[in-house]
């Protein structure tokens, strides 16, 4: 059977683990740590995508969670590859930042980073992974990303803040 036949399934699951996770982050603010990528193919478009949970309407950058003991370059080049099957290569840190906005303190350690390769989707976790020129970037760029792009390619000076 194919797994697109339970990706409502899926979707469903994703929503519920968010709810559950906003949920504890609001009630106990804990310590979170966190890896995004700015990635450009060789064209110089940036890759956005969009989540099954959440705000599934806002295209984002790909990242997610960094494990304990786990190195932020690491875990982002490792979130690369789980939600889209791309392979980073030329990885410099543009950042840190702050988000304490959804209950938990949130530091955010973001990337440059290119990749030859086309994205792959799972249809679970993301929905859609594409490569936007940057003169191009759709309205549903959520606000954080759009920053961190234009931060990325000289087009703002880099804040502390998410």
């Amino acid at each position: 059977m194919s797994a697109n036949i339970f990706s409502p399934f899926f979707h469903i699951a994703y929503r519920c683990a968010q709810t559950g996770r906003s949920l504890y982050w609001r009630i106990f603010k804990p310590n979170v740590f966190g890896a995004k990528l700015v990635v450009f193919n060789p064209a110089g478009e940036v890759l956005l995508i969009r989540h099954s949970y959440g705000r599934s309407d806002l295209y984002m950058l790909p990242g997610g969670g960094v494990g304990r003991h786990e190195d932020a370059h690491i875990a982002a080049i490792r979130e690369l590859q789980e939600e889209v099957q791309c392979s980073a290569e030329d990885i410099v840190f543009l950042g840190k930042y702050f988000d304490d906005s959804k209950g938990a303190k949130n530091t955010i350690s973001v990337f440059t980073a290119t990749t030859r390769d086309e994205p792959v989707i799972d249809g679970k976790e993301i929905i859609e992974a594409r490569f936007i020129a940057l003169d191009q970037l759709p309205a549903n760029v959520s606000a954080a990303s759009r920053r961190r792009i234009a931060e990325a390619t000289g087009r703002a000076e880099i804040q502390a803040h998410w």
